[in-house]
């Protein structure tokens, strides 16, 4: 199986190339910059910021010359409010200013389906796409304040992948969101009850059982419904 992960260099991109690897799948990851991360994994790297058209061009180029299908696009790579640039507010009420929201939504929503449209010429019958959302992309879910650029990034992020998940329906592509639940990485914390094995492993069980009929579904972990 040919895979394609974005945020490769650390968390859980970082999990999915190397349980990927260890199935022996060819696996091509992205990174913003150098990384020693997935030094000996026996990944390919390549660089892309999502955020950057230009860079988004590129990469699927790269993909292009080395698959001549993909099987499976992981959209992993994105920020939260403790990786995005400093000073850009997007959390508080009575704080927030737009540059921090949208570059929020830019990031997490907007760049992973152009990632997903540059590599429509790749992925063919039987693909899969997923990417990874959050429980704080649930409309449904959300019970209190705070997060906006986060929350809405995910949120968007889910509706831009569902509306994807339609319009590839028709080349037999099956895309889905997942929430990968709360996890020990820099975006989660050591407080998490999961960890990126644990999750990683959950997921890549949820992709491999995937059907068409599940196109466009927002799933948790471990294969259940998500509330949208």
């Amino acid at each position: 199986m040919n895979v394609v992960v974005t945020g490769a260099n650390r968390g859980l991109g970082l999990e999915f190339c190397k349980q990927l690897r260890a199935d022996g799948h060819a696996v091509v990851g992205s990174s913003r910059g150098r990384s020693q991360a997935l030094d000996g994994t026996g990944v390919h790297v390549e660089k892309l910021d999502i955020a950057d058209t230009e860079s988004i061009a590129r990469f699927a180029a790269a993909v292009a010359e080395r698959f001549e299908r993909v099987d499976l696009l992981i959209n992993n790579a994105g920020i939260n409010s403790k990786t995005a640039p400093k000073g850009q507010k997007n959390v508080r009420l009575g704080d927030l200013e737009p540059q921090g929201m949208l570059r929020m939504i830019q990031v997490n929503a907007v760049g992973p389906v152009l990632v997903s449209q540059a590599l429509l010429p790749v992925l063919g019958v039987g693909s899969r796409v997923v990417s990874i959302s959050s429980w704080l992309g649930s409309i449904a879910g959300k019970t209190s304040g705070g997060n906006y650029g986060y929350c809405a990034s995910k949120a968007t992020l889910n509706m831009l992948m569902r509306t994807f998940a339609h319009d590839v329906a028709s080349k037999d592509i099956t895309s889905v969101v997942i929430n990968p639940g709360w996890v020990q990485t820099k975006m989660g914390g050591p407080r998490a009850p999961l960890t990126p094995t644990e999750s990683v492993t959950g997921m890549l069980s949820v992709v491999a059982a995937l059907t068409p009929e599940q196109n466009g579904s927002f799933l948790q972990w471990d294969g259940t419904e998500s509330a949208w």
